[in-house]
């Protein structure tokens, strides 16, 4: 019954947040710093993302509190919502309650959803609307509801706030609708125009936003692609293909998805010798078209990235919506293999479970002695443990330097630098990025008037004070300020080649 998987799903959720409220020591990382950032000033849309993640985020603080646990419990939610409407997804096409149970726990098994679902970046909630839209536009092809397909629409037009790649998903339906139409039901054209019209009301915040600056997203999608005009400075020499690019995405893929991933593809396997009536498998229990469905919405995120290895290095975490829909697979895999007592097939199930508590275990682990030899042993850690230190070490390094009066500039070479700077620094001072004007691409922090370094104003009104800045050495930082003086690398930073330095006073960098 329901039951069993919603109360599986509200287990896994009351847990993470437990865990996240009282017990984890995990410092912001630099994404969830710089959302935070965005959510301390509401717009219709940002630099590099839609303004979903900065609503959610400042609704959440606005209710628990300006803290850790407020900026990440939203993400904790859309893993419980993706895992419902994974189970969901599961229990249409299946045809059996226990395959959406062992959807969601496979779900709860992958890396990728454990990540997802602890750090509150884009890709949680993003992936939550993903599941519903999958679920949705099942229903909507099977059944031929309109209200499923307003359903769809809705769930892309939110995903679309969040993250711009939820607009390859309808690519894999409408595959799915024309190669496989005879498993589509008879429909009219209303319900699919009723998805289309709900999910273009995504684009309307970021079009009118972006139009208003300079179309400055569609650059920085550019930029992502090492194509000319986008917003990463080009040498003018193309960068020939590293055939690596596509070797690690491939690996990285089966790692973010783990052994959960494996399972639902040998479930694709047995389903087709299912299908064929293939020694003692039993009859066909899913819905005619089911799995291939399930694989039509899956394939063409990972195609899409797997070109884009041609041109560019690619991101683990961006094919992230990918594995959404291998996990009713992973599911039925796992209830063929109960009722057929198949020893490989339990074997990978209890691999998969075991992979899921030991990664877990590892997080707990981890998060109990970070803060002592584990910490000093694998600076890394640093990286998600530290950013409140390195506060704390700046403002001393402030104090020793300018006496406790001064009221100095903050300014680091890197936007996530300066967001964690930001939510970490006492009384949460205005922090600087100097980001673009060192040879690095744009970001937020030169949207914003009052952080644009080019900005008149701005230039005017911190002319003159003294700064610490981090991440540049004294010569890079000398370009804007006057007697620089470089300290050396402070403790509490993660990366070697990050110092700290002083400035008398702030005088202007040339401009760009």
């Amino acid at each position: 019954p329901w039951a069993a998987t919603i109360a599986l799903v509200l287990v896994f959720t009351a847990a993470r947040l437990v865990y996240l409220a009282f017990f984890s020591p995990f410092t912001l990382i630099e994404d969830e710093a710089h959302y935070w950032a965005w959510a301390q000033s509401l717009d219709w849309s940002y630099y590099s993302k839609g303004p979903g993640v900065a609503w959610v985020i400042a609704l959440s603080t606005a209710i628990i509190g300006d803290t850790e646990f407020g900026v990440r419990a939203p993400t904790v939610i859309s893993g419980a919502i993706s895992a419902i409407a994974v189970a969901g997804l599961g229990r249409s096409i299946f045809r059996d309650g226990r395959v959406g149970f062992f959807a969601a726990a496979m779900l709860f098994c992958m890396p990728v959803h454990v990540a997802s679902s602890i750090l509150m970046t884009i890709d949680g909630p993003y992936l939550a609307c993903w599941a519903i839209a999958a679920w949705a536009a099942w229903v909507g092809l099977t059944r031929g509801h309109a209200w499923a397909w307003a359903g769809f629409g809705l769930a892309l037009a939110v995903g679309f706030l969040f993250k711009y790649t939820i607009l390859i998903m309808p690519i894999g339906v409408v595959l799915f609708a024309v190669l496989k139409r005879r498993h589509v039901v008879s429909q009219s054209l209303r319900g699919p125009l009723l998805g289309v019209g709900a999910a273009l009301l995504g684009l309307v915040p970021v079009l009118i936003w972006n139009a208003q600056n300079d179309w400055v997203t569609v650059r920085h999608l550019m930029g992502h692609l090492g194509l000319a005009g986008g917003d990463v400075v080009q040498t003018g020499e193309s960068t020939p293909y590293n055939p690596l690019w596509t070797l690690e995405y491939i690996g990285f893929q089966a790692a973010l998805g783990g052994p959960a991933v494996f399972l639902g593809l040998l479930g694709l396997i047995n389903i087709r010798r299912s299908h064929k009536g293939d020694g003692d498998r039993p009859a066909a229990t899913w819905t005619p078209g089911g799995p291939a469905y399930l694989a039509f919405v899956a394939a063409p995120m990972f195609v899409f990235y797997g070109l884009v290895t041609v041109v560019t290095n690619v991101e683990a975490n961006w094919t992230a919506a990918g594995f959404i829909t291998l996990a009713p697979l992973a599911g039925w895999a796992a209830v063929d293999g109960q009722d057929r007592a198949d020893k490989p097939l339990r074997v990978l199930r209890s691999a998969s479970i075991f992979v899921f508590a030991l990664f877990s275990l590892t997080i707990v682990t981890v998060g109990v002695v970070i803060d002592g030899p584990l910490r000093e042993r694998f600076p890394g850690l640093g990286r998600i443990s530290m950013a409140d230190d390195l506060a704390r070490e700046a403002e001393q390094l402030a104090t020793q330097t300018f006496g406790p009066d001064a009221e100095p500039i903050y300014m680091t070479v890197h936007y996530g630098r300066a967001s964690l700077l930001g939510f970490y620094l006492t009384g949460r001072p205005e922090v600087y990025s100097a980001q673009a004007l060192l040879g690095g691409r744009k970001t937020q922090f030169d949207v914003w008037a009052e952080t644009d370094l080019n900005n008149t104003d701005t230039i005017e009104r911190l002319r003159g004070r003294p700064a610490v800045m981090l991440g540049g050495r004294a010569d890079l930082w000398a370009a804007g300020f006057a007697g620089v003086v470089e300290h050396g690398k402070l403790p509490a930073e993660p990366k070697a080649d990050r110092v700290a330095c002083t400035a008398e006073r702030f005088t202007a960098f040339p401009t760009k």
